[in-house]
Order: structure tokens, then sequence, then C-alpha cells
């Protein structure tokens, strides 16, 4: 039934993505819901699994997770995190604790929890989702209305963030079970030393190695194509299994790797043309969100137990979606300095998607701390849920009325397309031209948005380096003869790129 599935929704993907505006997290779970059983009883993860349920999502989780912030890493054009670093210790600093606090407020306004159980569930609830980031600002609707400075900074948030949970649930959890002397202490080696510097180090050394020994094998002729596109994938899992077993931060160790891997744009430039990585993290996604609509525990959110009801789970999704992060967002943009005005740190504000990061972090507090599931699991799936629906339905209701221009500063993204392609780049100048050796359509450009042809033949806006067989504008085909000057498009002079 899952590759059923995943085969009929490749059929019809560009229309659900791009014509509908749906995520694919939404349909999957939908189609898991139908699966579980609730409905149809294909899939019973309780029968099949029995008492080791909660250990099998969480694994499972973990997987998509690490092989998510990867992919994050890895997107990110060279030395971003560096780059964007005020933006970023705003987003993982002060809007973070923020969100926290305020969905502990509601959970213990609406859900009548404990102050330090309010604050252990909340913390679950606090990271933003890489898996449905990369869902929410991917797609044609996305690159065509939201900036790509928007877009880097919420897959560079929701990669790092993910893995920065570790503090906020491990804190209320030690308060909650030792004395406050005690907590602390333990907390600050534990946690903040032992978990969250050292999985940096071990993410950092493990892929600076991994790059040497990847340029090596390369420079000596040792490895194939298909290998060098693997590498990041299976470099995920590597460190993911070697700091979990060190009983570290592992999501937050992959997530540094990835960028690590690609900071000198070595690694971009071998992969820029492949898109192996999509395809993985599209049939993992998939295959996750199907799993998660089919274990969700309908039958406890009216169970009344722990004040579980429907209007409350309702009430509680309501005040977390829209008090937990847009508020601070558009109040703290200024001094985020990825966000350039209001209209984008509405967008980015909104969209803070909760899902498989939440799961995840409910799954460690009930399997490894063993938290009572109940509410923990009924209260992160019922958010979970309204996150897909909610942010995954809204993306058609948002456009910025922005033009579409690069906006990261440095070039990065350009130098790497333009490398893969063996395009001559000129860093003093806003154009690029095709080499003349190269034939008419052998290497192309592809718009995504209007072209307008000038005098001097310059095709302005902004491009994709990309090498297809056909250069496609709106669906139509333009030729264009070797020497073209192409020209990216911008506003406010080259300050903007």
């Amino acid at each position: 039934m899952l590759g059923a599935f995943i085969t009929a929704f490749g059929l019809v993907s560009l229309i659900i993505k791009d014509k509908l505006y749906m995520s694919e997290a939404m349909v999957a779970i939908l189609v898991g819901v139908i699966m579980g059983p609730v409905v149809s009883k294909v899939f019973d993860a309780s029968h099949m699994f029995g008492s080791n349920v909660n250990n099998v999502t969480l694994e499972f989780t973990r997987i998509v997770v690490a092989i998510q912030c990867m992919c994050c890493g890895v997107d990110l054009p060279g030395n971003y995190v560096w780059k964007e670093w005020k933006s970023l210790a705003m987003l993982l600093g002060p809007v973070m604790i923020t969100m926290w606090l305020v969905g502990a407020l509601g959970i213990y306004l609406i859900m009548g929890l404990s102050v330090l159980d309010s604050l252990i569930v909340s913390a679950c609830i606090t990271p933003t989702d890489p898996v449905l980031a990369n869902s929410i600002v991917k797609g044609k609707f996305a690159e065509k209305n939201v900036p790509l400075n928007v877009r880097l900074i919420l897959s560079a948030e929701s990669g790092a963030n993910d893995g920065l949970g570790t503090p906020f649930l491990l804190l209320a959890i030690y308060l909650q079970r030792l004395p406050v002397g005690q907590a602390i202490g333990e907390w600050s080696w534990k946690v903040m030393l032992y978990q969250i510097v050292l999985s940096v180090v071990i993410g950092t050394v493990i892929a600076w190695l991994a790059k040497i020994s990847l340029k090596s094998a390369v420079r000596r002729e040792w490895i194939d194509k298909e290998s060098v596109l693997s590498f990041s994938i299976a470099l995920a899992l590597f460190i993911m299994g070697l700091v979990a077993m060190l009983g570290s931060d592992d999501i937050l160790a992959v997530f540094v790797a990835g960028n690590v891997l690609t900071w000198d744009l070595w690694f971009n430039e071998r992969v820029a043309t492949s898109s192996f990585q999509e395809v993985i993290d599209a049939l993992l996604n998939l295959s996750y969100f199907v799993y998660i609509g089919a274990v969700v525990p309908w039958a406890s959110f009216a169970s009344g137990q722990n004040n579980l009801e429907i209007w409350r789970l309702c009430l509680l999704a309501l005040w977390i979606l829209f008090l937990r992060r847009l508020p601070f967002v558009m109040g703290l943009y200024r001094w985020i300095p990825a966000l350039h005005d209001s209209k984008e740190a509405f967008f980015a504000g909104w969209f803070g998607p909760i899902g498989a990061g939440a799961i995840f972090y409910a799954h460690i507090a009930v399997v490894y701390f063993e938290y009572p599931a109940t509410p923990m699991l009924p209260i992160v799936f019922f958010i979970v849920l309204a996150s897909v629906m909610i942010h995954g339905g809204s993306v058609a209701l948002f456009n910025l009325s922005l033009s579409r221009q690069t906006t990261y500063h440095h070039w990065e993204r350009r130098k790497s397309r333009a490398n893969a392609l063996e395009l001559p780049l000129d860093e003093n100048s806003s154009t690029v031209e095709i080499a003349d050796g190269l034939k008419s359509g052998q290497t192309t450009v592809t718009f995504v948005d209007s072209v307008e042809m000038t005098p001097t033949s310059s095709i302005k806006k902004d491009v994709l380096f990309k090498q297809e067989e056909t250069v496609r504008n709106n669906m139509d085909e333009l030729v264009l003869p070797p020497g073209q000057i192409y020209t990216e498009g911008q506003k406010g002079g080259a300050e903007g790129r």
C-alpha cells in the first residue's frame, strides 16, 4: 500500500504541490489515517510492534530528522551559518526561549498541567521542523514568491534548533526530578557540555576528515559519481549512530557536519546538477508521514484523562500556532538581519512548523526518561496534526509581492552553480557569460520569473544555473546562442546579492 501511494502521488505530485499548494506531509498523513486502524486497518502499528511501538517511532523519527538536518546543512550556501550568525543567534536564543515559555504558558492555562510538566511538553514542540520547513520553502510557489534570504534562514533555523531542543527538555526534566542546585549543575555539564559542545566538536571533526578523504578519493579517481552523491546521506547515518551511542546530541552533530561538509562549496559543486538527495528526502518524508498518520492516538484526544478534551486541544493548537512565535519574530525582526522588512518577518514568524522534531523529543522523554505517555503524546500528536494541516495548507495564502532576486550576499550559490557547469563568473559584475565553446542547448538556464529582452540581448531577473536539454521560460522554449549574456536582476545594487 505504501508503494502504491508513493507511485500514485508521484504521478500527480506537481499538481498537488504547485497547483493545489498542498504539502506532501499533509497528503501523506491523510493517507496514513486511511491506512491505519481508525479507517481501513491495513496497517496497525500497535498490533505489529506491540509494546515496542514507541521505540520504533523514536528510531524511525531519528533517522528522518537526521537526514533532513544533513540536507539543511548541505543546502545552505557555503559558510552561510557563519555569515548570518546574528540572525541565527536571535532565532535560536531569545525567539526560541520565548517560544518555549509561551508554549508552556498555554499548556498550563488550557490543559491544566503543572508548571514543570507544561515546560516539558512545551520543550518538545519548541523546535521548528526541518521536514515540514523544506516542504514549505521549496516548490514553485515558494521559489516565485518567497525571497531566497527568507527560505535560507528558515531552513538554517529548522536544522539548527532541532538539535537545540535537548537543553530545554532536559532542564525541565532535571528540575522536576532533582533539587534545583543539583539539577542546574548536572544540566550544565551533562547537557550543555557533553551533549551540545561535544556534539558540535564531533560533527565538525568527522565532517572535516570526511571531506578531506572524499577530496582525496576524487582526486585519485577512487570513487564513482554515485558514491559521491550518496556521501552526505551515508555520513549523516554514520554520525547519527555514533553520537547516539555516545549519548550526545546526534541531531545537532549531523547539522553541524552538513555545514562543515559544504563550507568551501567544493561538495556543492559535485552535487549541483543531481537530484539524488531530493529523491531520498521525498521517499523518506512520504513514508514517515504515512506512518505518523497511522499511529496517531485518536482515542486519547477525547479520553478525558489529564484534561484531554477536543475543545482544549483545539484551543491549545490555536494558542501555539498564533502566539508562540509570530508576535516575537515580528517584534524582533529589526535585529534579525536576514529578514529585511515586516512582510518577510510575518512569513518567517508564521511558518514555524511543528512536526517530526516534536515527535522525536516527545518519544525521547517517554522512552529514555520514562515520562508518562499520557498526556505527552496526545498533546504533541495533536499539535503536529494541526501544524501540518494549517501550515501546509496556508502556503497559497501568502504572496509577499516581492521581486524574486538573489539575496544572499556573497555569491556562494552562484559560484557553485557556475563552477558545476564550468561557467566563468565575474565576481565584480552581475553578469555571467556562457562560454563560446559550449553548444547551444547543451548548457541552459532555467528562469523562474518573466524574461525581459533588452537591446543588448541580456536577460534580466533571477536565474538558476542548471543542466537541462532546453531553456524554458513559463514552459516556452527559448534557444540561446553561445556567448549570450545572462544578467541577474536585483534591487538595491550589488550589495543586495
